[in-house]
């Protein structure tokens, strides 16, 4: 199963220690999508300058707009392009993250790469489901709780979620109404056709489950 990653990194002890923390996850992963291989290796590079992480995200300092404060890791031809540990947890916005961050980083893309094995356009990728369900099976429960309620349009969602804030929130949410409420079946359904799933109808499904989530625990605290 090991061979599914490749990550090119000068600390062979730093490498081996990220493969076998990874192990069990590309099992699961796997077996959430219901596939016995992938078409194409997960690779992985990581930067131990700065400066060079910063020229490779800014081809050079030609698009300068590609990199800002907390870009820690991009993905480019299947690639995942991401700081070693020090200079991830050294970002301003990365400062109270630690291993076990890093690792559910490298999770989230993996995930990447297993939806896009059952998506039947692959030309078509949706961020809204495919963020919702890498943040999910990576374990990325920094967003949760974080929102109450989805407080933006479908368009937004669709067409602008790497602009609006609670982005990644949102997805979160959206994706645990999903898992909650649908069959497994159904699910992998919707994620190899995202592009049918009607968002406006999305939002107000989540919205009236976090709203009900919310309800159960003010109930509780009385």
């Amino acid at each position: 199963m090991s061979g599914n990653i490749v990550l090119n990194c000068k600390d062979k002890v730093f490498t081996e220690k990220i493969l076998n923390d990874l192990e069990d996850f590309q099992k699961e992963a796997m077996n959430f999508f219901e596939i016995d291989k992938l078409s194409r290796t997960f690779n992985v590079q990581i930067y131990d300058s700065l400066t060079n992480f910063v020229n490779f995200v800014t081809f050079n300092g030609k698009e300068p707009k590609r990199y800002h404060d907390g870009t820690v890791a991009t993905t480019r031809n299947g690639v995942v392009h991401i700081l070693n540990l020090e200079l991830y947890t050294q970002d301003e916005r990365h400062k109270n993250n630690n291993y076990d961050d890093y690792i559910k980083t490298l999770k989230h893309e993996f995930v990447h790469i297993c939806h896009e094995e059952i998506l039947k356009d692959k030309n078509i990728m949706p961020p809204l489901l495919m963020e919702g369900i890498a943040t999910r099976l990576a374990g990325q429960t920094k967003y949760a709780n974080k929102v109450t309620e989805i407080n933006c349009s479908a368009d937004d969602l669709v067409f602008d979620f790497y602009k609006i804030k609670n982005n990644y929130a949102y997805a979160y949410e959206i994706m645990g109404y999903l898992m909650q409420n649908k069959s497994h079946n159904d699910l992998l359904k919707i994620l190899s056709e995202p592009q049918k799933e009607d968002v406006d109808r999305l939002i107000k499904d989540t919205n009236k489950f976090l709203k009900s989530k919310q309800n159960t625990i003010e109930k509780q605290k009385l």
